[in-house]
């Protein structure tokens, strides 16, 4: 077992009062975050929005609407492609939690609900297949490995396979 103390979640929100309260009982909380890391694999600079937190009869729902940007590697290049992201939070965590299917968020006997891991889910479910740094971003060079968008390199691009040079023959001169 390790001894590395896990900080807390900036995403953690105490919603106790609101278990307290009349099923339709909402609060309304906004969210403006410079940085915010959201796990170990995730810094969102920044995360904005805001969602409101209902009572219902089976727990707390949260529906709002975030804003965010962070990095991800290029497909064409590996470098750092910034993507500006927005999705919708629509869950519902249940309370209390041993009426919870399984998988389903939960509020927590202390009356917090971690918005973290759904808020992971939902923005890595944005990103693109092949995410670029730029739509004209021209990658790697196939034979030394030279970012291309940082100017040319010295490789000889034309030589032809000799498996192709009968293909070579259908192009046009």
């Amino acid at each position: 077992m390790s001894d590395v103390k896990v900080p807390p979640s900036r995403l953690r929100f105490n919603v106790g009062f609101l278990l307290e309260a009349n099923v339709g009982a909402k609060r309304e909380i906004e969210l403006a975050y410079p940085e915010i890391r959201v796990a170990s694999d995730l810094t969102m600079a920044p995360l904005e929005g805001v969602f409101e937190a209902s009572r219902t009869s089976r727990g707390i729902y949260v529906r709002g609407e975030l804003h965010t940007r962070f990095a991800v590697e290029c497909a064409r290049c590996l470098e750092d492609a910034w993507l500006d992201v927005a999705f919708q939070l629509d869950d519902l965590f249940y309370y209390p939690p041993h009426e919870a299917p399984p998988g389903e968020q939960v509020v927590g006997e202390n009356g917090f609900i971690d918005l973290a891991p759904l808020v992971r889910e939902l923005s890595l479910l944005e990103i693109p297949i092949q995410p670029f740094c730029r739509p004209d971003c021209r990658g790697l060079c196939a034979e030394c490995g030279h970012n291309l968008n940082e100017g040319d390199c010295s490789c000889r691009t034309e030589e032809t396979d000799p498996r192709l040079a009968a293909l070579q023959q259908l192009l046009p001169k």
